[in-house]
């Protein structure tokens, strides 16, 4: 969640930058509120994003090894990991803290409302003019204008402050206002985020100045109106007439709009997105299996022509003397003899008769290659919500990563737990992770067995897949 949570920042961080240096003083203001409103969503969704890469290894090799090194169903250990005192207490910190955001932001609404049904209403075009009894600059919020009831009653409401408002009424400014609040009550933490909160507004004031330029010849009249404009009461939330009264947005009216620096400015985003995706979202190895013919080497082998019918009655003759007094199979109770003649019939068979077959022979996979995890990785593994962590076949407590470097261990191995496993829900990854010395043990181990055979037998799991349980 830390790394989620500092990528978020960085992100959002990167984007108001090119915003700032690329965008803000350029006359396209569409494509800018376009921009800050889908860059902060991007900023927040771009560091969940899981992007792979393919890593050459043979996936044969581990399923094998872990059936024949782990048992299938791993009883998770009792022994919790100590409580974090001090995380508790950031979280309720941050709990507190986007509380008083949440309730500051339902009481301007109930403001909002509570002025609306209070107020002489009157219906203009597609907007309800609210005629308040104060002396306030007009503003607007959703479809309602708010004007004082004394300047509208005298005429002092000028045609180009109206023609303001309406335009942030129809181009719906107020959805942008209401989505940067509600993210700053989850996200309060975030710097950047005032940062997009004032281009944002700032950039609704340049398209309602944009209309007004439109429907008049005389903007130095309007300009004079912004400058003389004083600076009363108004309500949060709402698109205010008085806001970013700077030079920025008076210069902003009479800059000339250049087609070829607009075009050349928005395609520059591209690589920018690209960036973040690549600076910011997650990294996963997937794993390729090898050539066709290399898995070929390791299928059982099988003959064209077969055994006979009396032959493979031995092989289950053989397997019925190790039943017990249920009728199931023992394969404990096989002598090696009995296991050598099973594998030298089973070898025998064609593919047919194999597939028939409950109890089977797989050749011993070559011990997997070294796989050392990245820094990022086994910081993410120690989240004990997700992941469930082994460390040389012995479960130990998430917190137990913070004793060793990535570089301590040799091998790792995470597969996602089914539905129906036992520790589904505690987490719902499993890692196991190999130190160098366990590593150094399994791999001589297993390059003994090289050619040999692991005899398993088939079993159904709780969702019906019919999977090898490896004896040995």
């Amino acid at each position: 969640m830390i790394i989620y949570l500092f990528k978020s920042i960085l992100c959002s961080a990167l984007f108001i930058l090119v915003y700032k240096l690329l965008l803000e003083n350029e006359k396209m203001h569409r494509f800018k509120r376009f921009y800050l409103v889908t860059s902060l969503m991007l900023s927040f969704t771009i560091p969940v994003i899981t992007l792979g890469t393919s890593v050459s290894a043979p996936s044969i090799n581990r399923t094998f090894e872990i059936v024949a090194s782990q048992p299938v169903e791993i009883i998770q250990t009792t022994s919790d990991p100590d409580t974090n005192y001090l995380l508790l207490v950031l979280i309720g910190f941050y709990a507190l803290i986007s509380i008083l955001f949440f309730f500051r932001f339902v009481r301007n609404l109930k403001n909002i409302l509570s002025l609306i049904r209070r107020s002489q209403i009157i219906t203009l075009d597609n907007s309800k003019i609210i005629l308040i009894n104060e002396d306030i600059v007009p503003h607007s919020f959703l479809n309602f204008l708010f004007i004082s009831s004394k300047d509208f009653t005298n005429g002092a409401i000028k045609n180009e402050i109206i023609v303001h408002e309406q335009a942030h009424i129809q181009q719906k400014h107020s959805y942008d206002n209401i989505l940067i609040e509600v993210v700053q009550i989850f996200f309060w933490f975030n710097p950047f985020i005032l940062l997009y909160k004032k281009a944002i507004r700032l950039n609704h004031e340049f398209l309602a100045d944009e209309k007004v330029i439109n429907s008049t010849a005389n903007i130095e009249h309007y300009q004079y109106l912004l400058i003389n404009m004083t600076n009363n009461k108004s309500l949060s939330l709402t698109s205010q007439f008085n806001y970013s009264l700077t030079k920025k947005r008076l210069i902003m009216m009479t800059k000339q709009k250049s087609f070829r620096s607009a075009l050349y400015r928005q395609i520059a985003i591209i690589p920018v997105v690209a960036l973040s995706l690549l600076l910011f979202s997650n990294s996963s190895s997937a794993q390729t299996t090898k050539s066709d013919q290399e898995v070929k080497k390791r299928i059982t082998p099988s003959t064209q022509e077969g055994v006979t019918k009396n032959v493979e009655d031995e092989y289950s003759l053989i397997l019925e003397q190790t039943k017990d007094n249920k009728g199931c199979i023992r394969l404990g109770k096989l002598s090696e003899r009995g296991r050598q003649r099973l594998q030298t019939i089973y070898l025998s068979m064609n593919k047919e008769q194999q597939a028939k077959q409950n109890v089977v022979f797989v050749p011993v996979p070559k011990p997997s290659p070294k796989i050392i995890p990245t820094l990022a990785e086994v910081e993410s593994w120690k989240d004990s919500k997700v992941y469930g962590v082994w460390v040389d076949d012995k479960r130990v407590s998430n917190s137990e990563l913070n004793e060793y470097k990535n570089t301590d261990f040799a091998q790792v191995f995470v597969s996602r737990l089914e539905k129906n496993s036992t520790n589904y829900g505690k987490h719902f990854y499993q890692v196991n992770l190999m130190t160098k010395d366990y590593y150094t043990n399994y791999y001589n181990k297993a390059t003994e067995r090289v050619g040999q055979y692991y005899i398993a037998y088939k079993t159904v799991n709780k969702i019906g897949r019919v999977v090898l349980k490896v004896c040995g």
